[in-house]
């Protein structure tokens, strides 16, 4: 079995962090104890993963430093797209002192930063400093067990030195999956070795900022001419109907994709089905976050929510996988229960 969308180095990074997530910390106490309770690593800090606002709010530096404050904390949001640092941690980066901080660095009214970063991950690990990437043998072990010997690694970053991180994880042992790997255009030029394949050119969407129209075009377009696939993250109604405009005036290529598609208004869905577009599916994550949907999303939006039959009756074809660990780990074949 294959696991279409899983992004592996994270997923083993999680596995060594605190659980901060509704499921596990529950609450505000429950937050606190889970990061008292995990043991620094070597670099002296505790990194949480999985974090909701359901859990104890909008967390900040002053929020962290009444939890702990002995050691350099950074949490990252379930989404992905943002981390939240004591004040500790503000300093060992240098966030307070530096005028140069990137645009996702959010501040107070006096300038201070709060500690809440957003979309900074790259600016983040030039900071942390460049170590040795996590090992893959407990992730790889987990999926095993649940019978994936395939995986491809949808993180858009990925570069030529993931492609060798990847090889020499293979190459010791860690990972028995065969990796696609998406990733940037950068790519294009790679010589993969044995159990390692070049895929799709991955391009993320944040509604929140979304890029000019006329590069995403181009960046397709770039794609198809290098001879590899486009993939595009979607998650919103906006972002969706957003990347099915750039596929429109870029052409598709067979194999060409939409990940996630969490939201599919009846139109789009013809739309992705017309133009021949796969879709990646994340229905594990969909399951476990039905009852928080039912009380957040917007009620035009709760009732077109992505199922992998929602699509397979329109005639598109349907990947699954897990995107953890932003979801669960899961076995691609198992049985969806009933929709939401």
């Amino acid at each position: 079995m294959h696991d279409h969308h899983i992004h592996l180095f994270a997923t083993a990074a999680a596995l060594q962090s605190a659980q901060c997530g509704p499921h596990e910390a529950r609450d505000t106490a429950g937050l606190g104890r889970a990061l008292r309770e995990h043991a620094p690593d070597a670099g002296g800090w505790v990194r949480g993963v999985g974090y909701y606002e359901s859990v104890a709010g909008e967390v900040d530096r002053q929020t962290l430093d009444a939890m702990r404050a002995d050691v350099a904390i950074r949490v990252q949001h379930r989404s992905g797209q943002l981390w939240m640092l004591n004040s500790l941690a503000i300093e060992r980066l240098g966030l307070d002192r530096d005028p140069h901080t990137p645009s996702g660095v959010e501040h107070d009214g006096a300038g201070h930063p709060t500690g809440r970063l957003y979309r900074c991950d790259a600016w983040l690990r030039e900071r942390l400093g460049a170590g040795a990437p996590p090992s893959l043998a407990d992730v790889s072990r987990r999926l095993s067990a649940l019978g994936v010997t395939a995986v491809t690694d949808a993180t858009p970053t990925n570069g030529p030195a993931e492609v060798a991180a990847f090889a020499s994880a293979r190459a010791r042992g860690e990972l028995s999956q065969r990796v696609i790997v998406m990733g940037t255009l950068a790519l294009s030029d790679a010589l993969p070795p044995p159990g390692i394949e070049i895929g799709p050119v991955k391009i993320h969407l944040a509604e929140s900022a979304l890029p000019d129209l006329d590069e995403v075009i181009a960046t397709i377009r770039a794609a198809h001419a290098r001879g590899r696939n486009a993939a595009i993250h979607v998650v919103t109604r906006t972002e969706l109907v957003f990347a099915l405009a750039a596929y429109e005036v870029a052409d598709v290529r067979p194999g060409d994709r939409l990940e996630h598609v969490h939201i599919a208004p009846p139109e789009c869905v013809e739309s992705i089905a017309r133009m021949g577009l796969a879709v990646c599916v994340n229905d594990a994550l969909v399951r476990s976050r039905c009852e928080e949907w039912r009380r957040e999303l917007d009620p035009e939006d709760q009732s077109v929510i992505g199922r992998p039959a929602t699509f397979e009756r329109a005639g598109i074809a349907v990947l699954t996988g897990s995107d953890a660990p932003y979801g669960p780990l899961c076995n691609p074949a198992a049985p969806a229960p009933s929709a939401i």
